[in-house]
């Protein structure tokens, strides 16, 4: 049985009368409207809170209306239900644990502030239906929801068994506790594909096609027909570089030695608007999940397999339909010319990453089993190992010019877990980029500059992938945090703040505090999104940027395909919203990125679980009261050391200098230490690790 929480009815009857400002209410329809078991002592007692209050008055004989008299104003509730946001100002306030009860994130309040300017929420005013997805637990006769992405569990009705993974949404908060409807179980927690799907669905992103979708793929005809428009480019010298477990190929290159010495290269892109056609089935489903999902273990295509790895993936020794950038370079790495064409192409070679860098550090080209795709001997024509060569010294140089223009240089390491048949991780890999990766970004970034500035011709509307300057708050927050590192830099008020980060960035590089600053960095800096409104890319250095490279994978990509077609056939493109489209893309691939973050976190905590009271070397990546966070040097795994698990003394939390102190020995532990570390202990629910400190390293 729940307890009842007076200030949770009270806030729920208030929401009544806020509701219906014109309307007389007796007792009986107040007491039928909360629906809550509560005796009259207790009822007229809150009642009599809510007219002392100011909010409703007592009309006499068991009547009450609302108090036209008293004016509100409307806030947000945020972060974690700690803070309000006004929404005409934007003022942030903090709430008491008293004011927050009853409200979730995101809710919309009607509220005022008191003559002690303390913040007084006085009715909800609307929330959002919202999917939570957690454990069933079953305690004293009730179903609980746990772990969900709120501080409170959910008590849940529908047919489900314990430690299953549901998502339910909440339908009432008449108790302590908030009352929900399961919406969809999802299957038992112990099995890892629930796990995934679980986090999938917590960020709304599907993860399978139906029935229709796949239909209209599959009836899509795999005959290359020649046509008239469309360049046959199959005799030159072209091949694919990708991970070495990449599925889907969307970008090749190819490489020709022009009479007067200049080079051809040719940016050929996976021609998916050939078979995605607008309005149909499949672009509709393409265009409402934005993106493909890649996690920890798996990647949630944006397009059916049948188009993602065969139609239109650009596989080796296939006649392939493809949009291409042909660019002719001289020997210093200056265009002289650029086309644009639908085009055919054959690759004669697909490489891996790292088949690709052994060529380029070796200058050979036969390559052992243990760089291979296969794990066996393989040998490279010298006419591609000659192309690598050539197109890596103008990568560089494109690089080099890329830097003088105010492009900042991330390098940050990427954790990759290596799983099982039954998808449980039995190792990890750490994915560096190196030149062969440079190699690939740089003239996928010349392809995605150069398309921009052709779509926004005679002043077409078009979609340019954005990026704002920093705000300065952060960007000084930045400042103050790497200065207690240690790093006296200047951020704040410099003429070029790009090259004070990238200086930054170097300094760090090989430090154990590497991945620490670069992720501070990384918040420091607006987010990326898409938009017809071109205000440059800060982050890249250029003032035309779109995404054209990915259409596989992303559907603003798809868009700019079909800008660029329009441009060069000299037609107006479609009337429709781009920017809404473009907000919703925006918002995908955010969603995207944090079902990846989650996937990694599980990853990371099923790994450590099988590694209780083992050793590792760590960095403090992290302070806050309750303790230091920190991430193992080998597989990046973090987790949590509680102030009780930090050895020879007590300490506490010291927010101005970002460190914990002891009290009695003084003894300091701030972001970047390095640190011996043992593995206490694992909770998979709530995607958590505990470390203990053993030593600090010397």
């Amino acid at each position: 049985m729940q307890k009842i929480n007076s200030e949770i009815l009270e806030r729920k009857i208030t929401f009544l009368f806020f509701e219906n400002p014109k309307r007389t209410f007796n007792v009986k329809q107040i007491k039928y409207f909360i629906g809550a078991k509560i005796n009259d002592q207790e009822f007229f007692k809150i009642l009599f809170s809510i007219a002392r209050k100011g909010y409703i008055v007592d009309g006499g004989r068991g009547k009450y209306t609302y108090n036209k008299n008293k004016k509100y104003l409307v806030g947000k509730i945020s972060r974690r239900v700690k803070h309000l946001i006004d929404l005409d100002t934007s003022t942030e306030f903090k709430i008491s644990k008293k004011e927050k009860a009853g409200l979730l994130q995101d809710d919309l309040v009607y509220y005022w502030v008191d003559k002690k300017s303390n913040i007084r929420i006085a009715s909800l005013k609307y929330r959002e239906l919202t999917k939570y997805v957690g454990v069933v637990k079953k305690e004293n006769g009730l179903t609980l929801l746990k772990n969900t992405s709120l501080d409170t569990d959910i008590l849940v009705s529908g047919k489900c068994e314990e430690n299953d993974m549901v998502s339910a949404h909440i339908t009432d908060w008449k108790y302590n506790i908030p009352e929900g409807k399961i919406l969809k179980i999802i299957g038992n927690k112990q099995d890892t594909n629930t796990q995934i799907h679980a986090i999938l669905e917590e960020y709304n992103l599907p993860y399978y096609f139906s029935k229709n979708i796949e239909k209209e793929a599959s009836k899509i005809s795999k005959e290359i027909v020649k046509e008239k428009n469309r360049k046959d480019l199959r005799d030159i010298l072209t091949f694919t570089i990708d991970p070495a477990d990449a599925k889907d190929f969307d970008d090749a290159l190819s490489f020709k030695k022009l009479k007067n010495n200049n080079f051809e290269i040719g940016i050929h892109i996976a021609d998916v608007t050939h078979y995605v056609k607008e309005n149909t089935l499949l672009d509709k489903e393409a265009k409402s999940r934005a993106t493909s999902v890649y996690l920890s273990d798996r990647v949630v295509p944006m397009l059916p397999e049948t188009l993602s790895n065969d139609l239109c993936s650009l596989n080796p020794n296939e006649d392939k339909n493809v949009f291409s950038v042909l660019v002719e370079i001289d020997s210093k790495s200056n265009i002289i010319s650029t086309e644009f064409t639908k085009s055919l192409i054959k690759s004669d070679e697909r490489m891996s990453y790292e088949e690709a860098q052994f060529v380029l550090k070796n200058n050979k080209v036969k390559l052992p089993p243990e760089v291979t795709i296969t794990g066996k001997s393989k040998k490279v024509s010298k006419e591609i190992c000659e192309a690598l060569l050539t197109l890596n010294s103008i990568a560089i140089s494109l690089k080099q010019k890329r830097k003088k223009k105010g492009s900042v240089f991330f390098n940050k390491e990427e954790v990759r877990f290596v799983v099982d048949k039954n998808g449980e991780p039995i190792d990890y890999s750490i994915k560096i980029q190196k030149e062969a990766n440079h190699l690939i970004e740089e003239f996928m970034l010349l392809a995605n500059v150069l398309v921009a500035q052709k779509i926004k011709e005679k002043n077409r509307t078009a979609v340019f992938r954005i990026h704002d300057y920093p705000d300065e708050e952060k960007i000084l927050e930045l400042e103050r945090f790497v200065r207690n590192l240690g790093y006296n830099v200047r951020l704040s008020n410099v003429k070029d703040i790009n090259t004070a980060l990238n200086a930054l960035l170097n300094a760090v590089e090989n430090k154990p505090e590497k991945n620490v600053v670069d992720m501070m960095v990384i918040r420091s800096m607006s987010k990326a999104k898409y938009s017809t409104n071109n205000i440059g890319h800060f982050g890249l250095g250029f003032n035309d940027y779109t995404h054209f490279t990915s259409p596989i994978r992303r559907y603003p990509d798809v868009i700019v395909h079909r800008l660029l077609e329009k441009a060069l056939l000299e037609k107006p493109p479609k009337k429709e919203d781009l920017e809404s489209v473009c907000l919703h893309c925006s918002k995908m691939e955010e969603l995207a990125t944090k079902a990846e973050r989650a996937s990694t976190k599980f990853m990371q905590v099923k790994y450590m679980s099988k590694r209780i009271n083992e050793k590792f070397e760590a960095v403090v990546s992290g302070v806050n009261e309750r303790g230091l966070f920190v991430e193992i040097k080998s597989s990046k795994c973090e987790g949590l050391v509680r102030m009780k698990d930090i050895p020879n003394d007590y300490f506490v939390y010291d927010h101005k200098n970002l460190s914990v102190v002891g009290q009695n020995t003084h003894e300091e532990y701030c972001l970047g230490d390095e640190v011996f570390i043992k593995v206490v202990g694992t909770d998979l629910d709530k995607k958590h690790i505990d470390f203990k400190i053993l030593e600090r390293k010397e």
